[in-house]
């Protein structure tokens, strides 16, 4: 609500001022001396430097035209890169504060601890979700022969729960704790990994909603198991061909609040767009006036944005009149 007042306060003010300052120019007798012709289309030559206007256009939208006393198109990308700041700002506090509600959400209800004590479960083949963990290759994907992994600290040193940079410790120290557990799909209960701090950045925060590696951490897993019946388990989900293991927990992080974080932050940067291009139209604008004012040319020209069908911009149109 505050930040469309400021919107409305800024275009009239815009309006208004453009109007004004409009309103004296035609009030002054040098503007009735050098446009008698006005009528006729014949445009006021300028001693302006034809790349200073263009330089001021590209530091601030609007800058060129107000040097080249085009009032109306200056204040108008002047506006237009001002509400263009305060719209993104608007999306990344949004953004900001959904990105907040998923980490609190995600440190409160998924733990690295019952990861490392409940992931052996799902190589039951009656589980429900076991069908969502299966490479048709290999079968059942244990965590070092997965592509994703969960980085952690423990004892100060930082390892994977992955193979892939060649090291096996985790493989081999996870079977030695936890091998009577995987053959009889019960839990592992090992306090080894108690200390372990798991390192929490993008791709951690990214990995809780979209990969089944994450799923035995977070803390509803068990309300299936409990269950014992796979038709009261909204834990698949199915995406195109492929069925995702989903608790509603990990189904409310990744729908409800990663979703909407990820929406405002494609807004923010649609803005952000907006924005350069345009510095890009304001600066060729003021080129364009100033390159037709100092020839005396008859002709005017227009830009407009080009969008596709999903309304994203694709390019800019130009039109030249004579």
């Amino acid at each position: 609500m505050y930040i469309s007042k400021i919107y409305v306060i800024l275009i009239c003010f815009t309006a208004l001022y453009s109007y004004q300052k409009e309103e004296s120019i035609k009030n002054s007798f040098s503007y009735y001396m050098n446009n008698s012709n006005e009528n006729l289309g014949i445009i006021e030559q300028s001693d302006n430097n034809i790349f200073l206007a263009p330089l001021l256009s590209a530091v601030l939208p609007g800058a060129g035209q107000i040097y080249n006393k085009d009032y109306k198109r200056g204040y108008f990308y002047l506006s237009l890169e001002i509400l263009s700041w305060l719209y993104r700002k608007n999306y990344l506090s949004k953004n900001e504060n959904y990105e907040r509600q998923y980490k609190n959400f995600a440190n409160q209800h998924w733990s690295f601890e019952k990861w490392i004590k409940d992931y052996c479960l799902f190589a039951n083949s009656s589980h429900p979700i076991h069908s969502t963990m299966i490479n048709n290759e290999t079968g059942f994907f244990y965590p070092w022969d997965d592509s994703h992994h969960i980085s952690f600290y423990l004892n100060n040193e930082l390892y994977q729960t992955n193979s892939s940079s060649g090291n096996d410790w985790f493989r081999n120290t996870y079977l030695d704790e936890c091998n009577d557990a995987y053959n009889n799909n019960i839990q592992c209960d090992t306090e080894y990994f108690s200390d372990a701090e798991v390192l929490k950045d993008h791709h951690f925060y990214e990995g809780l909603g979209k990969y089944e590696l994450f799923f035995a951490g977070w803390d509803d897993t068990h309300e299936c198991e409990e269950l014992g019946n796979s038709d009261d388990c909204s834990f698949i989900v199915t995406n195109g061909s492929k069925n995702n293991a989903f608790t509603a927990n990990k189904l409310y992080y990744q729908y409800e609040l990663r979703s909407k974080a990820n929406d405002k932050s494609d807004i923010a940067e649609n803005a952000l767009t907006l924005i350069f291009v345009n510095h890009a139209v304001s600066m060729f604008d003021a080129f364009i006036s100033n390159v037709i004012k100092n020839n005396n040319q008859n002709f005017n020209y227009y830009s407009s944005p080009l969008y596709d069908s999903s309304i994203k911009l694709r390019g800019i149109n130009f039109s030249i009149l004579w």
